[in-house]
């Protein structure tokens, strides 16, 4: 979380999909945009699994995505449930991968390829208390991610990461005195329930020169595990945002940051926590809104404007996490990621989000929540 929020990923149990749960029965009718019955429905065809969507009024075939799993970071499949003897064993299937999953590979793939030709700098200052293996563990965790967007944007100035445990609030709140004087230092206790087995951080709000620093809380009790790399490459995603938006981070989508820190953060945490399964988490928050598995089109981009103009009803109920995930899905499905950091750039420098959408995908900003946004968010719920 940034601006003093408090990191809360919950990393649900995993979401197992099989080719068994779709239906192939006349798929050979099958095709993008005809009508069909069932919402949600899903049927194979020459290589695709096409699910039955909500289309205004109707319910129609989308555009399919592979069954095949890509080569790029695979998913593994799940081992074949034991047989009874003497019956053969079904052999077992491909899980089927959407959309965002394999942008997310390619993504990844893309970043891989690259090597920045300078790296931003992260300055980690560690308490009298803190434990020297864990922050080590979270240093790593933090460059990986930093190393790759360091393609996009390095900032000149060196980023300051404080690393404590539950019993330095006194050196805490010296050192956050010193490097953002400006600024409340109201994260501890507040945002952040300190005890022994706590991890949490923050990034600070930019101060006037753009200059920002990070607090990261690791418990004394903490037993490294998946969840704390999810975690950390959550937070780096936001290194990124703050670096190259500065002082004009809040003039961004109000579901933005999170929603990318997510997405991105998924990306890159799946060799350690399948992204399905951190998304379903996000999916099954989303889902704790009253009637929100019920909404249609309009609904859902009546919604969505809510979302978009009332921050502290996005910010009170988390929904920079849960709905801002799925909105940067349906952004980066069909745009190269290059053209979302386009977007951002063009929002540093002065454009308000919407007229800088409009300069960087040639699309009206509240027609694409209608038409493209509020109909992905029907498709995934």
């Amino acid at each position: 979380m940034i601006a003093k929020r408090v990191v809360g990923s919950v990393i649900a149990a995993c979401l197992v999909f099989s080719l068994a749960s779709t239906n192939s029965a006349a798929a050979s009718k099958i095709v993008a945009g005809k009508s069909c019955k069932t919402h949600k429905q899903k049927a194979i065809f020459q290589g695709l699994i096409f699910t039955c969507i909500k289309s205004g009024k109707k319910f129609v075939w989308n555009k399919g995505v592979p069954t095949a799993v890509p080569t790029v970071e695979p998913v593994v499949a799940p081992s074949p449930t034991a047989s009874p003897a003497n019956v053969e064993a079904p052999a077992p299937t491909q899980i089927p991968v959407a959309l965002w999953q394999e942008t997310q590979f390619r993504i990844l793939a893309q970043f891989k390829a690259l090597k920045p030709t300078s790296i931003q700098e992260l300055d980690f200052v560690l308490s009298p208390n803190a434990d020297k293996v864990l922050a080590k563990k979270l240093q790593e965790s933090y460059q990986e991610p930093i190393t790759y967007l360091s393609n996009l944007y390095v900032n000149p100035a060196k980023v300051t990461f404080l690393v404590m445990n539950e019993k330095d609030e006194d050196w805490w709140l010296e050192r956050f005195k010193e490097l953002t004087p400006s600024q409340k230092p109201d994260w501890w206790g507040s945002h952040c329930g300190p005890s022994s087995r706590s991890h949490c951080g923050y990034g600070s709000s930019p101060n006037p020169d753009g200059t920002f620093h990070f607090g990261q809380l690791l418990g004394s009790e903490i037993v490294w595990r998946d969840r704390d790399y999810a975690i950390a490459y959550h937070e780096s995603i936001h290194v990124y945002q703050l670096g190259l938006m500065g002082n004009r981070m809040d003039k961004l989508p109000v579901w933005f940051a999170e929603g990318q820190a997510c997405y991105l953060g998924y990306t890159f945490s799946h060799r350690y926590i399948d992204s399905r399964q951190q998304r379903q988490s996000e999916i099954g928050r989303l889902k704790d809104f009253p009637n929100v598995e019920k909404f249609n089109d309009k609904e859902w981009f009546e919604w969505l404007q809510k979302i978009d103009s009332d921050r502290e009803y996005t910010f009170n109920n988390q929904l920079g996490y849960s709905a801002g995930e799925l909105i940067l899905e349906s952004l980066y499905n069909v745009n190269d990621y290059k053209k979302v950091h386009e977007w951002m750039v063009s929002i540093k420098n002065g454009s308000d989000y919407k007229t800088a959408f409009k300069s960087t995908f040639g699309q009206d900003y509240d027609s694409w929540m209608r038409d493209t946004v509020a109909p992905y968010l029907n498709s995934q719920i």
